[in-house]
C-alpha cells in the first residue's frame, strides 16, 4: 500500500471513529406477506432483519449493520418470475449483472455475474456461511469486464432450495479472506424440518422459441430433535435464437448448397440440468450441533459454433446506412482449405518434407460435409460439494464452529459435426475435448465470545483459522482431437514447377481438444488467521474492526484490515462506514489454464484462431509474459439510513473500490507471419495456425465509485398489503493505471470503462389480498458503450465504437392461493417485448446484420430474449 492510501486510511478511520457510520438496509423488496395484524406484520419484519453476513455478532439486525447488506427471503425469491438464482439477484441487486455471451465457447454455459462494475471472482459466495468453490471454467472468452476471471458457478443452486440469500455490498476480505474485493453473497438454506413442496414451471419466448420446462421440490423431515432438508431440481431448456441469415448465404443458396437458415443460432444453449441440495442439522448435548450440507449438479449443454462454407463465394459491395462508407466486394474463402493427397515420388524439400503435387487427388471438407457445416459444441458440467461440522457454545459462554469442506466442480467437452482438417480423409467427425476440473478443500475453526468491558454492550472478540487447498486439473482430449496431422503444413508443387504452402488447421475445427501441452495439474495450500472485534462503545456508536493473515504457498504473505463504525442520532436517522484493505490471490487456474478457440473477434468476417497460453509457456514467454502476483485493493464506503417509521426505509451508500495489480486476461496479440516461424522454430506445434495470443497477467489499476440507494415500503391497507421498494445503482469504473500497455490495450480499458450501465434501478411493487396476489417490475438499464478498436482522437469519425441506448423492462405476474396449499400463477418477463438497440458496426446491406448473422450485442444488460411468457403451479403436502 502506497503513503498515500495509509493517510486515507487512517484519515477516515478517525473520520468514522467521530462521526460514526450507518445502518445497513432490508431491501427485500417483495415478501409475499399474508399477516392481517399489524403487530404480526411488524413482528414478522423485524425477524426477518437479522443478519450472519458482514459481522461476526449474533444479534445485528440489517438497519444496525455497520455496511450494506441486503436480506431476501424465500417469498421474495418465489416472487421472481425465472428460478434461475443468478437471474433472481439481478433483479434484487442492481449492482449485480450478468450478460449472455452466446457463442463465447464454455462461458455460454457458465455465465460470469458482475457486482459494483467488478468481475467474478472478485464476489465472494459462501453457503450457510462457507465458502463455495469456483466453477471450473475460467473465463478465457466473453466481456472484457469478466475475461481471465474464474469465479463459482450461481447456477448450481437452485432456488427452491434456499430460505434466504444476504448480499454484502462492501470489501470484505480481512473477514472472509481471498475474493471478498466486490462484496459477498451467503445463501442460507432451507431448514424446514416438515412439509412437501412440489411446483413446475413452463414458458417460452414471444417468438416461440426458449421453451424452458422447470420443475423443482423440497421436503423437510425431523430428525429427533433436528431437520433433513431435501431440494431438487430439473431443467429442460431449449435454445431461442435471435441470428439472421448471414451475407454469404445466398451465394451459396444459389450454388445449389443447402445453407441452414439461420446458419448459426444464437441465443442460450441446450440444456438438461439436475441438481440435488441436502441440509441437516442434530442437536446433541445441552448447546451443541452436528451439521452437515452440500449439493450434486449434473448439466448437459449444447452450442453451435460459426457455420463453415464448402466454397468460396464474392459478396457485391453497398452501403449499408446512409452516411456510412460504401463497403466493396468482398470474396469469402471456403472455410477448410484444400488438402494435398499425393505427394510426389522421390521429391522432397530441404527440410526432407513430401512435395504434393497441385494436379494429383484432393480432400475437401465438402466430402463430409457437402453443404457446410455447424460445429456443436458440447459440455457435461457435473459439481458436487459437502460440508460437515460440529457447532455449539461452550459451559464458559464461547461459541465455537469447526467444519471441513470440499468441492469439485468437473467440466467436459465434446464436439460433432466437424474435423481436424490436419488429418485429411481420416479424420473422425466427433472427438472428446478433454476436461477441466476445480477442486477445493477447506478446514476452519471459527469462534467467538462476548466479553464485558464496560461498554453498552459486550465486546464481542471472534476469531478464526482455516487450512485451505486448491487444485485445477486440465485432462487430455482424445489424440485426433489435437493432433498436428501428416497435412498440416505441405508444400505443393504446381505443374510447371512453381511451388506454395498449404496449411490446415490443428486438432477439432473450432476448439481443439486440450494435448499434452495444455495438460495440468496444479495446486496449491493457504493458511489464514483472523480476529474480529465489535461492541456498541455507546448505545448509540458501535465499532468494529477486523484483521487477517494469509498464508499462500506460491505466493507468500499478505495482512489485510477492515474498520467499521456506525452512529445512530435516533432510532430514525443513523450513518454508516467502513474502510478497508483486500486482495485476491490469482487461481490456480489462472496460472494453468489454456485452449484454443475460434470466433469473429471485433466483426471480423473471417474465424479467427486465438490461443490463450499459461504465462510459463514458450508462447506466452515470446509474447512478453510474467509470473502472475496477488490484487490488491483498497474499500471506502459510507452512507446513511432513515427509518422514520417501521414500515419505511431509506439507505443510500457510496463506495469507492480501488483495485491495483488487476489479474486478467490480456488483449489479443495479433500473429504475424514472422511470429508464426518463430514459435514453429522454438517448437510450437501449433503455431502456422495461430491469429491471436493471450496470456494472465498483472497489468493495470482500477477505481470504482458509485452509489446505492434503496427505498422499501410496506403497507397494510383495508384491500390488502402492498410491498415496495426503489432500487438504484451509480456505477462508474475507470482504468487509472496501465503498467503493461503492451498487454492491456485501450481498447481493452475502454470497454472496461464502458460496457456496464453507469445507471441501473429496478421498482417493484408486489400487492396481496388473501389468496391473490400481484406483482409488477419495472427495470431500467442505462447506456453503455462497446468499443471495437482504440477510441480515436477527438473530432475523428469512429466507426468502431457504438454507444447503446438505455432500456426499460416490465416483468408482471398473477397468481392465486387455493384451499391454503395449491399454488397457480401466470406472467411474462419484458412483457411489452422490447429489444436492445441493434448493432450497426461492421453490418452487410444484404442482411441488416454483421458477418456472423448476429443483430445484438452480447453486453446487454437487457438480454435479447424479448417477451417470455410463462405459467406455473405449485403444492404444499
Amino acid at each position: 500500500m502506497t503513503n498515500a492510501s495509509l493517510v486515507s486510511l487512517a484519515a477516515l478511520a478517525v473520520a468514522l471513529s467521530i462521526a460514526g457510520p450507518v445502518a445497513a438496509q432490508d431491501a427485500s423488496p417483495i415478501v409475499s406477506d399474508r399477516t392481517t395484524d399489524n403487530a404480526e406484520f411488524d413482528e414478522s419484519l423485524a425477524s426477518e432483519q437479522i443478519i450472519v453476513t458482514g459481522t461476526r455478532r449474533t444479534d445485528r439486525t440489517v438497519t444496525e449493520s455497520a455496511v450494506p447488506v441486503d436480506v431476501f427471503t424465500a417469498q421474495d425469491l418465489a416472487t421472481q418470475p425465472s428460478p434461475n438464482l443468478q437471474t433472481i439477484i439481478k433483479n434484487l441487486v442492481p449492482s449485480f449483472n450478468q450478460q449472455r455471451n452466446a457463442g463465447a465457447d464454455g462461458t455460454a454455459f457458465v455465465r460470469p455475474p458482475t457486482l459494483r462494475g467488478l468481475p467474478p471472482d472478485q464476489i465472494l459466495v459462501l453457503i450457510n456461511g462457507k465458502r463455495m468453490h469456483r466453477s471450473a471454467l475460467v473465463q478465457v472468452a466473453g466481456d472484457d469486464l469478466s475475461t481471465g476471471s474464474q469465479g463459482p458457478d450461481l447456477s448450481q443452486i437452485p432456488s427452491v432450495a434456499l430460505g434466504r440469500v444476504e448480499v454484502l455490498r462492501d470489501g470484505a476480505a480481512a473477514q472472509y479472506g481471498s475474493d471478498a474485493i466486490a462484496g459477498v453473497i451467503n445463501l442460507g438454506l432451507r431448514q424446514d424440518a416438515d412439509g412437501i413442496e412440489l411446483n413446475a414451471r413452463y414458458g417460452q419466448s414471444y417468438e416461440g422459441d426458449g421453451e424452458d420446462i422447470q420443475i423443482s421440490g423440497n421436503i423437510g423431515l425431523a430428525l429427533g430433535e433436528g431437520f433433513l432438508n431435501i431440494s431438487g431440481e430439473y431443467v429442460d431448456q431449449s435454445l431461442f435464437n435471435r441470428a439472421i441469415d448471414r451475407p454469404d448465404s445466398a451465394a451459396l443458396r444459389a450454388m445449389g448448397i443447402d445453407v441452414p437458415f439461420p446458419p448459426t443460432r444464437y441465443g442460450q444453449p441446450e440444456q438438461d440440468a439436475y441438481r440435488v441440495v441436502v441440509n441437516s442439522a442434530v442437536p446433541f448435548g445441552d448447546m451443541n450441533e452436528l451439521y452437515f450440507f452440500g449439493n450434486y449438479g449434473y448439466a448437459d449443454s449444447e452450442v453451435d459454433f460459426n457455420y463453415r462454407r464448402p466454397v468460396a463465394v464474392t459478396v457485391p459491395g453497398a452501403v449499408p446506412f446512409p452516411g456510412q462508407p460504401q463497403r466493396p466486394d468482398q470474396t469469402f474463402g471456403k472455410s477448410v482449405g484444400t488438402i494435398y493427397l499425393d505427394p510426389i515420388p522421390g521429391l522432397l524439400t530441404a527440410g526432407g518434407a513430401p512435395v504434393y503435387d497441385a494436379g494429383g487427388a484432393t480432400f475437401e471438407a465438402s466430402a463430409f460435409f457437402p453443404d457446410g457445416f455447424v460445429p456443436l459444441f458440447m459440455s457435461t458440467n457435473e459439481d458436487v460439494y459437502g460440508v460437515i461440522g460440529v457447532r455449539g457454545e461452550t459451559d464458559f459462554g464461547m461459541l465455537f464452529d469447526l467444519s471441513a469442506a470440499t468441492g469439485q466442480d468437473r467440466i467436459r467437452y465434446t464436439m460433432n459435426e466437424t474435423l481436424n482438417p490436419s488429418l485429411g480423409p481420416t479424420s473422425p467427425t466427433e472427438f472428446y475435448l478433454g476436461s477441466l476440473t476445480q477442486q477445493e478443500t477447506n478446514f476452519n475453526l471459527d469462534v467467538s465470545y462476548p466479553l464485558e468491558v464496560g461498554f453498552a454492550s459486550a465486546l464481542n472478540i471472534a476469531g478464526g483459522l482455516e487450512f485451505r487447498r486448491e487444485t485445477y486439473k486440465v485432462g487430455l482430449g482424445d489424440p485426433e482431437s489435437y493432433a498436428i496431422g501428416p497435412y498440416a503444413t505441405q508444400t505443393v508443387q504446381r505443374a510447371d514447377g512453381t511451388r506454395f504452402q498449404a496449411t490446415a488447421g490443428v486438432g477439432a475445427n473450432g476448439f481443439p481438444g486440450y494435448g499434452p501441452d495444455s495438460v495440468a495439474d496444479g495446486s496449491r495450500n493457504s493458511y489464514s488467521a483472523y480476529v474480529d472485534v465489535e461492541a456498541d462503545i455507546v448505545e448509540a456508536f458501535t465499532l468494529g474492526v477486523a484483521g487477517r493473515y494469509d498464508h499462500f504457498s506460491d505466493f507468500g504473505d499478505t495482512v489485510n484490515g477492515k474498520i467499521s463504525a456506525r452512529y445512530a442520532f435516533s432510532d430514525a436517522i443513523a450513518l454508516r462506514g467502513a474502510a478497508s484493505t483486500g486482495f485476491r490471490a490469482p487461481t490456480p487456474g489462472q496460472s494453468f489454464t489454456s485452449n484454443v478457440q475460434t470466433g469473429f473477434p471485433n466483426g471480423s468476417t473471417v474465424p479467427v484462431a486465438t490461443a490463450t497460453v499459461t504465462p510459463g509457456s514458450v508462447t506466452g514467454e515470446y509474447f512478453g509474459s510474467q509470473p502472475l502476483s496477488p490484487e490488491k485493493s483498497t474499500s471506502f464506503s459510507g452512507g446513511v439510513v432513515l427509518t422514520p417509521m417501521p414500515t419505511l426505509t431509506f439507505t443510500l451508500d457510496y463506495y469507492n473500490i480501488e483495485v491495483r495489480d488487476r489479474i486478467a486476461i490480456t488483449s489479443p496479440f495479433q500473429v504475424s507471419a514472422a511470429d508464426q516461424a518463430a514459435l514453429s522454430a522454438l517448437g510450437v506445434a501449433n503455431a502456422f495456425d495461430l491469429g491471436q495470443v493471450n496470456y494472465f497477467t498483472n497489468g493495470f489499476e482500477t477505481r470504482t465509485q458509485g452509489v446505492d440507494a434503496v427505498l422499501t415500503h410496506r403497507a397494510m391497507t383495508g384491500f390488502g398489503t402492498f410491498n415496495s421498494s426503489l432500487a438504484v445503482n451509480y456505477n462508474n469504473t475507470e482504468v487509472t493505471g496501465i503498467s503493461r500497455p503492451e498487454a492491456i490495450s485501450g481498447q481493452r480499458a475502454a470497454n472496461i470503462e464502458g460496457l456496464t450501465p453507469d445507471f441501473r434501478g429496478v421498482l417493484s411493487t408486489n400487492w396481496t389480498y388473501d389468496a391473490v396476489y400481484v406483482t409488477g417490475r419495472l427495470n431500467y438499464y442505462g447506456e453503455y458503450t462497446s468499443y471495437n478498436a482504440v477510441p480515436p482522437p477527438a473530432g475523428t469519425p469512429d466507426l468502431t465504437t457504438q454507444s447503446f441506448g438505455a432500456e426499460l423492462s416490465f416483468d408482471l405476474e398473477a397468481g392465486i392461493t387455493l384451499q391454503d396449499r395449491f399454488r397457480i400463477a401466470v406472467g411474462a418477463e419484458n412483457l411489452f417485448d422490447n429489444y436492445p438497440d441493434r448493432e450497426l458496426r461492421n453490418i452487410y446491406p444484404a442482411t441488416g446484420a454483421q458477418a456472423s448473422g448476429r443483430l445484438y450485442n452480447d453486453a446487454s444488460p437487457l438480454g435479447y430474449l424479448g417477451g417470455f411468457w410463462y405459467v406455473r403451479v405449485g403444492m404444499d403436502l
